[in-house]
């Protein structure tokens, strides 16, 4: 009786759905109690309900920048306006981004656009206030570039030799760094830069000669003492790496870089208790950073403290649903919870450990065999596949990545093509992978204009079809012959088919964005070819090249920079910021 009672209650309980606006409000609420984390969540779920809502999109993009995760922001943001043009308070948010990543000029021009569309907008107040503050600041920087044309170019070589580093090119790295220090031997932070390179390079000695020349002149250089620290350790002098991270220890250290810069010595050093200290406090500064959160995990399962540890893996987690690494980890550490596993310290690295990785590439490797009935079962039936395919995106393996881009693509859906879209976002892929994304994109039909990462910064793509564009002024085509001719009097050979790859793109370019006014043709000249030997490896001096096309030193950096932000690759496409 008391069983088909139950049954008949059962069977009248209707199923009830939530909407959209039942998580929006949920969300909103969240944000009252500054609770970003579940805000976040629930902006997402009510987008899952209705994905064409921009209002749910716009306070999403707002979660994302208080939370310091700018480039997601913007991608939230710029898909708002190509859906929407008249969405022009995207323009405001966009600035703001822009000015959390230190892109000043982007982020000037961003709000100079929102107040040119609504001059008495809701955010127009503080777009002006930002705006003016911005001016001043370039007003201030430009009379120092124009004073010093030198230095601010140094300053830039610098910043370039930082990226090769970053990019895993250490001699490259080595070459731009050296040269930047031979016209600024007290330029400190690119040394410990240099020094670093050594050391990837497996050049131990150099590296630590060149420590030891920053500690001579500033004994308490964080960045120097770390590196010894690390450098000793490997070379097998325990006492001195001591010695180093001891006196880095004593410092008061309040900067964020610094404390970072500490804590992943330490963490390399294996010193688990004062790492955790110390990222304690640094996770004050940045508490929704996903790899300082791991390394905190890692701290306390070190320390044996593993529900701790759980505690942020889970909001790792939360923050970055479907993280497949965060997930492994929080297993793992049940696993030994529940007495399944036995306990053996953690790398800190936020990846997964090697015999895992193996694991998974074999796994990848066994899905690409399977018919493509079955395929499409696994990607349509669950997030599983999806979210190991994301995975091997990050693996720095181009083979693994072309593999996985083809074979997503082939489902060709929209799933499919949101996922391409959000690997163009990352800072994971190569040239070589963006523009095979691209091209699928493009093979798709998905619509253009495309956004992508590329040497950290959003830009928007169209890919380019024509084979090439021809100006109406004839004698604008003298151009790449100008820059031909001054590239061969230096004894520069095989260079014309590059040249004039580079000129054609910016034809694509204007084509598409129009002219801007050419007044000197040999200022034009003089940046495609200082644009070929950058990008090429050759060194040239840029003053001794505006001298030899007779142009300004300013007028040849600005024409550069403008074909850098201009051209994707000596390829098939085009770009526009």
């Amino acid at each position: 009786m008391a069983r088909e009672l139950l049954n008949n209650t059962l069977r009248k309980v209707l199923p009830f759905e939530q909407t959209g606006d039942f998580f929006y409000r949920k969300a909103r609420k969240s944000l009252e109690t500054n609770n970003y984390i579940n805000a976040l969540n629930y902006y997402r779920k009510a987008l899952e309900k209705e994905p064409d809502n921009i209002e749910y999109s716009l306070d999403l993009a707002e979660v994302y920048t208080e939370m310091s995760y700018y480039n997601e922001s913007n991608r939230i943001l710029f898909s708002i306006l190509q859906k929407d043009s008249t969405a022009i308070e995207c323009y405001f948010g966009i600035g703001c981004n822009f000015l959390g990543l230190h892109d000043y000029k982007k982020a000037e021009e961003c709000l100079e656009r929102y107040l040119n569309f609504d001059s008495y907008g809701l955010y127009s107040d503080e777009a002006a206030d930002l705006l003016e503050i911005l001016q001043n600041q370039d007003y201030y920087f430009n009379q120092e570039k124009e004073t010093d044309p030198e230095r601010a170019q140094l300053l830039a070589d610098a910043s370039r030799g930082k990226s090769c580093l970053d990019k895993g090119e250490f001699k490259k790295a080595i070459r731009v760094l050296e040269k930047v220090l031979e016209g600024d031997k007290d330029l400190i932070f690119a040394r410990n830069n240099l020094a670093l390179a050594y050391y990837c390079d497996g050049d131990i000695d150099r590296a630590i000669n060149a420590c030891k020349q920053i500690l001579s002149k500033y004994p308490n250089n964080v960045h120097a003492n770390c590196n010894l620290a690390i450098f000793y350790k490997d070379a097998g002098d325990v006492e001195a790496s001591k010695k180093h991270i001891s006196r880095v220890l004593a410092l008061s250290v309040d900067e964020p870089e610094d404390l970072y810069k500490i804590v992943i010595t330490l963490c390399e050093l294996k010193e688990h208790e004062k790492a955790n200290k110390l990222l304690e406090k640094l996770i004050q500064y940045k508490p929704y950073d996903t790899n300082i959160l791991h390394y905190m995990a890692v701290s306390f399962f070190n320390l044996k403290s593993y529900k701790k540890a759980l505690q942020y893996w889970d909001k790792i987690e939360k923050i970055n649903p479907g993280n497949t690494i965060s997930n492994y980890y929080r297993r793992y550490t049940r696993g030994i919870l529940d007495g399944a596993r036995s306990q053996t310290d953690l790398a800190y690295h936020f990846q997964v450990p090697y015999d895992e990785i193996i694991r998974r590439v074999k796994k990848i490797n066994e899905i690409l065999k399977l018919s493509d009935a079955d395929l499409m079962a696994r990607w349509t039936r669950n997030k599983v596949l999806y979210d190991l395919l994301n995975w091997g995106l990050d693996l720095d393996d181009t083979i693994i990545k072309h593999a996985i881009l083809n074979l997503v693509a082939s489902f060709a859906d929209k799933r499919a093509e949101n996922f391409i879209r959000d690997f163009l976002m990352t800072s994971s892929g190569d040239k070589d992978n963006i523009r095979q994304a691209l091209t699928l994109l493009k093979g798709m039909g998905a619509v253009e204009p495309y956004m992508a990462m590329i040497d950290g910064e959003i830009v928007e793509i169209k890919v380019s079809l024509e084979e090439k564009y021809i100006l109406e002024d004839p004698l604008y085509d003298s151009i790449p012959r100008l820059a031909i001719n001054g590239m061969r009097e230096r004894n520069l050979t095989d260079i014309e088919d590059g040249v004039n790859a580079v000129w054609n793109h910016l034809l694509h370019y204007w084509h598409d964005v129009g002219m801007p006014r050419i007044q000197k043709l040999e200022g034009w000249a003089a940046a495609i070819d200082l644009y070929y030997c950058e990008n090429t490896g050759v060194r040239v001096s840029k003053k001794e090249l505006a001298e030899y096309y007779n142009i300004s030193y300013s007028t040849l950096y600005k024409n550069y920079r403008y074909i850098q932000e201009a051209v994707l690759d000596l390829v098939e496409f085009d770009v526009r910021e």
